[in-house]
């Protein structure tokens, strides 16, 4: 039964006149149409939602073209029906017409601003559309209504994130941790958080927490090298990333990451065989490349090989090639320019 009773047709009987005779209709008829109306729910919602019922259902059957048609009435009958809204953006959703979901589930929850789903709903949309921001900020609304919601705190966490926000996404890491959720869905994206933000004595906490959880799982393995190889420290992250190669010997970025290890630590020979792995498993990638002209580079000025010099411009070359827009492309140019033997080829790393 609709809450809200229509005044207009409780009131018309007591108003009315006939224009036959011009006589008052009696006060007691008004009366009695009133109660009738609230009897039998004289409202303009009620067909409203035996329409919503009917799109409701429709929907489920995948008859999502047919529920649009049905939700556009009831939104024409009634432009507050927030659930219209949040249908009407699941079912342009399902016919992969994202622009138009996305309008919907905006007025969804602007209408229903109480309501998490439909802000989860929204978030989920932009998240799906890259608009990292607005999904972060929706998240966190639908967190704030559900404080309990993993899924909201997580997509917080993770868009946060993502559009570089970096404390916030810790944050929201916490509070879903808090909150009861499990290691292995917080743990990632807090250690990602903390390594964004340079604190990689933190990150390398985490990582390690997380190892407890998913023992030698070589994604955290070579995260964790990665982090001890921010921080400074080579052969620790030397020791991780060499096993993560033997785990996963098709791992180019793992072999690319070690053959850094090795430059930084000395070893050019062991640099160039790492290299040289990371770019036979990819041969576009461009860091694995660059740094592999650089190794080359600098066991030609060990050794004044000449061959390995040209060889360290041509892996350059090949590096620009592939990556026009890299950073330090003038460094790079530079080098290959000047083939000086006083430019420090360090520089043509990007860590």
């Amino acid at each position: 039964m609709a809450t809200r009773p229509s005044l207009a047709c409780g009131l018309k009987g007591s108003l009315s006149v006939s224009e036959g005779n011009n006589r008052v209709i009696p006060a007691w008829w008004g009366i009695l149409m009133l109660g009738f109306c609230l009897l039998a729910g004289c409202t303009p919602r009620r067909p409203a939602t035996d329409l919503y019922v009917d799109a409701v259902a429709l929907r489920e059957l995948g008859q999502n073209e047919l529920a649009i048609g049905k939700l556009n009435a009831v939104i024409a009958a009634d432009p507050d029906f927030a659930l219209a809204y949040a249908e009407l953006g699941k079912a342009y959703q399902a016919l992969g017409d994202q622009a138009k979901a996305l309008t919907a589930f905006e007025k969804a929850a602007q209408l229903a601003p109480w309501s998490a789903q439909d802000h989860l709903n929204l978030a989920r949309i932009h998240e799906t559309l890259g608009n990292d921001a607005p999904a972060a900020q929706a998240y966190a609304r639908a967190a704030e209504l559900d404080s309990k919601s993993f899924a909201a705190l997580m997509g917080a966490a993770r868009c946060y994130l993502k559009a570089g926000q970096y404390a916030k996404s810790q944050m929201y890491c916490e509070l879903a941790e808090k909150a009861g959720a499990k290691p292995e869905e917080t743990l990632f994206l807090l250690a990602q958080a903390h390594e964004a933000q340079k604190d990689y004595g933190r990150a390398i906490e985490v990582y390690r927490r997380l190892l407890t959880v998913n023992r030698d799982d070589p994604n955290v393995l070579r995260s964790l090298g990665v982090a001890y190889l921010k921080a400074g420290q080579y052969d620790r992250a030397r020791q991780i990333l060499a096993l993560v190669a033997q785990k996963r010997p098709e791992d180019g970025a793992a072999l690319r990451d070690l053959g850094y290890c090795f430059v930084k630590l000395g070893d050019n020979d062991q640099a160039m065989q790492m290299y040289r792995k990371a770019v036979d498993v990819d041969g576009k990638d461009w860091e694995a490349c660059r740094g592999l002209g650089v190794a080359l580079m600098l066991k030609a000025r060990e050794t004044q090989d000449g061959g390995l010099e040209t060889e360290a411009v041509r892996q350059w070359q090949r590096s620009l090639l592939l990556r026009p827009d890299q950073p330090k492309r003038d460094v790079l140019e530079k080098l290959i320019r000047e083939h000086s033997k006083l430019q420090n080829s360090l520089e043509g790393l990007n860590y």
